[in-house]
Parts: structure tokens; C-alpha cells; sequence
């Protein structure tokens, strides 16, 4: 266990790819089970009744190993979408368990603006690990991959706004 906390360590600091992960299908549902419920706590915060969160972190969770999959088959790299997943997994496993704990120091110490802050830093963390392991998984520039990867964070968003907070999303940004 320790060797693939290390793992996942270097994976978020940009030392290994996801090409150094494991390819393993009961790691993969190992780190399903694991994003699933953490993902869904920590989605609560945006839609708090529970189905929501629950619906929204298995769109995120399907769609982007859906989305994964056509890239890599695009790419002419199908072999490689476990081992990309697993590393996509991990990095969110490990990002969510990070956000969980300042999460609740935050609410402990009534800290709630510096846990916002701290979100948008791990966004952009995430978003640049994100872009890494695409960058190796398809052999793309990294430029490119960290815009497939925003593009991905706000496409998903997007149909999760239209999808579950369906009264919010037709009312305009500004008024």
C-alpha cells in the first residue's frame, strides 16, 4: 500500500506517467470505490441533497473513462486506457483526500474562505496533473493536453449545472 501511495505521489509531482502505473482491473475497482463516496462527500458542498452528488460524481466518473477511451482509440493507443485511468483515479483519490482534511480543519477552525481558496489551488494543481498524464497517455504537447483538460473540467460542469441544478442553469451569470 505504501508503494502505491508513493506511486501516486510522484504521479502528482509530475515524476511518473501514467504509463508507470499499474495495470491491474482490481486496482482500478479498488480506486472506483475509493473516488466514488469521497468525491460524493466532497460534492455535497455543490449539491447538497445526496442523489445529486451522487449522480454528478458517476457522470464525472463514466464520462470521463468514456472520453478517455475514444481519445486513446483515436490515438491509435486503446492498450493504454487502463493504466490512464488508474492514474487519473489515483490523482483524484489522493487530491480528494487532501481536500477532505483542510476541508474539515477549515469548518473546524472557521476557516471556510482560505478551504475556497485552497479548492481553487488544488483545481489548478489537478488540472496541470491532469494534463500530464494526457500529455504522455496520448503523446501530445502539454499545452494541448491542460486545454483537453480544462476543456473536459468545464464541459462537465457545464452538463452537470444543466442536469441537476436545472433552476440555476437557465438564470444568466449576471443580472
Amino acid at each position: 500500500m505504501n508503494a502505491l501511495l508513493r506511486h501516486f505521489r510522484a504521479l502528482v509531482l509530475a515524476r511518473l506517467g501514467p504509463q508507470d502505473m499499474p495495470d491491474s482491473a482490481a486496482l482500478m475497482g479498488m480506486l472506483l470505490a475509493v473516488n466514488l463516496p469521497l468525491h460524493t462527500l466532497l460534492t455535497l458542498e455543490v449539491f447538497p441533497e445526496v442523489w445529486r452528488a451522487l449522480v454528478a460524481e458517476l457522470l464525472d466518473l463514466g464520462l470521463g473513462a468514456g472520453l478517455l477511451f475514444a481519445a486513446l482509440q483515436v490515438r491509435g493507443h486503446p492498450g493504454r486506457w487502463r493504466q490512464t485511468y488508474i492514474a487519473l483515479l489515483g490523482m483524484g483519490a489522493l487530491f480528494g483526500v487532501v481536500a477532505l482534511v483542510y476541508r474539515l480543519l477549515a469548518l473546524a477552525l472557521g476557516l471556510e474562505p482560505l478551504a475556497d481558496l485552497l479548492d481553487l489551488l488544488l483545481l489548478f494543481w489537478s488540472l496541470l496533473v491532469m494534463g500530464h498524464i494526457l500529455r504522455q497517455a496520448l503523446e501530445i504537447p502539454l499545452l494541448l493536453a491542460i486545454l483537453i483538460a480544462v476543456a473536459y473540467t468545464m464541459f462537465l460542469l457545464g452538463l452537470l449545472a444543466q442536469l441537476l441544478l436545472p433552476e440555476a442553469a437557465g438564470q444568466p451569470v449576471f443580472e
